[in-house]
């Protein structure tokens, strides 16, 4: 309604074949486009209006525009002010107002403010009274200024009278008589707008007039415009000096000689010199060393290109102290995109720098003290292994003697003192294989409740002694079979059973092992050993996990131990993924909690071992014993022949190296460090130079992964670690010369049968009845694993380990499930050995070659008994 009233008023006053009002919007784009595509004069001359009866002289009205527009076209925005200032006055002058202002809209806050202003002489100045107008105040020229359009009253008298608060009331109280303002838009935006008040007398605008403001309005606003993208500009650069100041970086211009141009304080204060005596010299002679002057030669052709990069450079200070740079540089453009230098931002990073000397020393020591700790240990392992293999070797052929029962009661208990000598020694070792990142846990099938019920036919007689019961109790939801490491599951639950055993005096232990969740491939199970022993202190409970730690000195003395085994039982779970928590209150009692979560296996891994009687179980193996002690190598060739060997001894491996050139062996037994020749070297030669492939178990006592590895890595098949249970040096004998038959009859293509490569039960177990399952399986194997077998092949040919080592993670579970027995250990073993850094490529040929003609064959005999139909 205001709107509408406002436009008759305009109307009335300001008639359109007067005034124009409908040419304004083209008049400003006009204006627009001359401003953008010429110079303001250029603009003003484009436009200039003719002349009118009554009105200006044209000269005259050129001359004040030019004179206005050459004054904003050179101004410096610093002075815009004032330059604004002015030409207010002579414009107002030549439009004969009295007042002459300029507004800023606010349209967040809804108000304008008055910026700028002039008074011809006598008329008092508003501009301190009109900050923050509500535009509600001015609502009828705000409608008009956001259509590009002027507010015109040529006489206030006969506007319309609102009341006390209206725009009429607000005027009068200014003593405005007329009024025009005209709208300062840019690009379609409105900033704010031009005033003209005629106080002394009313005035009425011309056409001439209207234009000139208009034109006038357009000027400010492309300077203001200006003097905004300077001010951004401005404060960028002063935001990125702060920064750089603040940040204590160095800048530095030089130009395309490397002469310096520019140096802020911040460089001066890490260079030590003033900016006087840095500017005009080379930057390279003066802050760098000679030897750095290639360097520097360098980056400037790089600037040359257009490049920027980072890198670190050292030179010296004024005061001659060496110093470090990290420099950031970037090539230099005028404004003409010419380059004329290059510009750097350094940081001093001498500190930084002495820190990583510092720390290399120190990875320095560590790894020396590292390789002292590991050298002391095998040594250690060496010197005490050696002679404590004799004692427990002579304590067993002792035992076999018909001994009294006095004489039978010594054995035993110096077997007892060794084994325990035996134990505190492989903890120190386990311990450190564990801190190296060494520890390998084997994933082969075994029965939990047959390893639970093992550890307490040991420990019944224990706990008899001591009158203490000893209970188990296994859920009946316990799978037969899991797959996992049997013997660290063992030595964890035997080191607590035997702890819980240990610190009870009086009431029972108790062990029980439940399931807490079961699906079709694995079962997540708690075992708790509980005892109703001395317990363990709420203080004591929070370090029961560090090295050596025993509740106090008397229980030592008591109890004896190291107190290395919770440490390693907890590192043992944790490596099989599992969590182990203690509860304990003293003279109550400790539960011990452990939560290990174990893929489900099939019985068809174990229960086809039976345990044999190891006496003449390798009845006419030729074995030769390669050993320099006496006493070790005495013990070896006893138990070798109670397995029924053929036994010739060597003293060392010149020894040995006679020996098999012209003699034939099953197997070889190699002591490592012996004189003469070692044990690395005669495999080597064995090997290398005799081409022979007779299996070789090494014997030693160094049983650290990296030793392993290096008698794998040079053609040994197994090893053996000192001393060496009987059984355990039969197991790994029988074992090793098994798999050089299966490979020696894969390599032949010797036939073996179908059961000998695969066995179908466990897939059968788990099929539910379904007469397609089994068919389904095999037909997706038959389909898939030729191009597996082919791609594993093509990798290998090309040297991408990594890629080999993905498809063979996938046939790990393949071969489990159709128990291909001969390859599902190789295939565990490759996986580990294609992680390593150092590739044995001779041994991944072998594997690759026999894991690949396994599959075939399987491949072979499963398509025959698919198409037969007897599955």
């Amino acid at each position: 309604m205001y709107h509408k009233r406002l436009q008759e008023q305009i109307d009335a006053y300001f008639p359109k074949e007067k005034i124009g009002l409908n040419e304004f919007e083209d008049f400003l784009m006009a204006i627009n486009k001359s401003c953008y595509e010429n110079s303001q004069e250029q603009a003003i001359k484009s436009t200039l209006i003719p002349d009118h009866k009554g009105g200006h002289n044209n000269v005259e009205l050129k001359d004040l525009l030019i004179h206005i527009a050459s004054t904003y076209i050179n101004a410096d925005t610093n002075q815009i002010e004032s330059q604004v200032n002015k030409s207010l006055e002579r414009i107002g002058k030549f439009v004969k107002a009295d007042r002459a202002y300029v507004f800023d809209y606010n349209f967040k806050d809804n108000t304008c403010s008055n910026t700028f202003e002039w008074c011809n002489e006598g008329v008092s100045k508003e501009i301190e009274n009109l900050q923050k107008v509500p535009l509600e105040f001015v609502s009828h020229w705000v409608e008009c200024h956001k259509t590009n359009k002027p507010f015109y009253i040529p006489d206030i008298n006969l506007w319309i009278d609102e009341g006390a608060d209206s725009l009429k009331s607000i005027l009068e109280s200014q003593s405005i008589q007329s009024l025009i303002t005209v709208p300062m838009v840019n690009k379609g935006e409105l900033h704010g707008f031009v005033g003209f008040d005629s106080v002394k007398e009313k005035h009425e605008y011309t056409n001439e007039d209207v234009k000139l403001l208009f034109l006038f309005a357009q000027m400010l606003i492309h300077v203001f415009e200006k003097k905004k993208r300077e001010q951004i500009i401005l404060n960028q650069e002063e935001k990125y000096r702060n920064i750089i100041a603040n940040m204590n970086l160095g800048l530095i211009e030089v130009d395309n000689e490397d002469t310096i141009l520019h140096v802020n304080q911040s460089f001066c204060n890490i260079t030590g010199y003033d900016s006087e005596e840095l500017i005009g010299k080379k930057a390279f002679e003066i802050l760098y060393s000679g030897e750095r002057a290639e360097l520097i030669k360098e980056k400037m052709h790089l600037r040359k290109k257009g490049s920027s990069d980072i890198y670190e450079i050292d030179g010296v200070n004024k005061q001659g102290e060496p110093k470090w740079y990290l420099v950031s540089g970037a090539p230099n453009y005028n404004d003409k995109n010419e380059l004329i230098g290059s510009i750097g931002i350094q940081l001093d990073i001498t500190n930084q720098k002495q820190m990583e000397i510092d720390l290399a020393a120190a990875k320095t020591k560590a790894e020396e003290a590292a390789k002292a700790k590991d050298i002391f240990l095998a040594n250690m392992s060496h010197e005490i292994r050696t002679p404590l293999n004799a004692i427990i070797g002579i304590i067993r052929e002792l035992g076999r003697e018909n001994l009294t029962i006095q004489q039978l009661g010594y054995v035993q208990q110096g077997n007892t003192a060794a084994k325990h000598l035996l134990t505190i020694i492989n903890n120190i070792l386990d311990i450190s294989k564990i801190e190296a990142n060494e520890f390998l846990l084997e994933h082969k099938e075994f029965s939990l409740s047959s390893v639970i019920s093992n550890i307490k036919s040991i420990l019944y007689s224990r706990a008899s002694d001591k009158n203490i019961k000893l209970n188990v109790f296994i859920s009946p939801d316990l799978a037969p079979a899991h797959i996992g490491d049997a013997g660290r599951i063992r030595q964890v639950l035997l080191n607590l059973v035997d702890n819980a055993i240990k610190f009870t005096n009086e009431g029972k232990v108790t062990v029980f092992v439940e399931v807490i969740e079961s699906n079709i491939e694995e079962q997540n199970l708690e075992i708790s050993i509980i005892d109703t022993g001395i317990g363990m202190s709420e203080e004591f409970l929070q370090k029961v996990f560090k090295k050596f730690s025993q509740e106090d000195n008397a229980i030592n003395r008591k109890y004896e131990g190291t107190g290395l085994g919770l440490v390693i039982t907890r590192e043992l779970i944790h490596l099989m993924g599992g969590t182990c928590n203690i509860e304990s209150t003293r003279n109550q009692g400790t539960k011990i909690s452990i939560n290990l979560k174990l893929k489900i296996g099939t019985t068809n891994g174990f229960l086809e071992k039976r345990e044999v009687e190891i006496k003449n179980s390798l009845q006419g193996k030729s074995v030769l014993i390669v050993e320099d002690n006496d006493m070790n190598r005495f013990i070896a060739v006893q138990s070798l022949k109670y397995f029924g060997c053929d036994v010739i001894e060597a003293h060392n491996g010149l020894e040995a190296i006679s020996k098999v050139s012209i003699l034939p062996f099953d197997l070889i037994l190699m002591d490592i460090q012996m004189p003469v020749m070692d044990g690395i070297e005669c495999t080597r030669k064995i090997r290398e130079e005799l081409k022979l492939h007779t299996p070789i178990i090494a014997l030693t006592a160094n049983a650290f992964k990296k030793d392993v590895e290096t008698y794998l890595s040079l053609g040994m098949n197994n090893y053996v670690a000192k001393p060496f249970e009987e059984k355990v040096l039969h197991d790994i004998i029988q074992e090793t010369l098994l798999n050089n038959v299966a490979s020696a009859q894969a390599g032949t293509s010797t036939k073996l049968s179908s059961s000998e490569y695969y066995n179908l039960e466990y897939i059968k177990s788990i099929s539910r009845n379904d007469p397609t399952f089994v068919p389904k399986l095999l037909e997706i194997f038959i389909e898939q694993t030729p191009g597996q077998v082919s791609e594993m092949v093509n990798l290998f040919a090309s040297g991408n380990y990594q890629d080999i080592g993905k498809i063979t993670h996938k046939l790990i579970p393949i071969a489990d499930n159709l128990n291909i027995n001969l390859i599902r250990d190789d295939l565990r073993s490759f996986e580990t050995l294609l992680k390593n850094e150092e590739k044995d490529v001779p041994e991944i040929t072998r594997l690759v070659t026999k894991i690949s003609d396994i599959l075939m064959k399987v491949v072979e005999l499963l398509e025959i008994k698919l198409k037969s139909g007897n599955l």
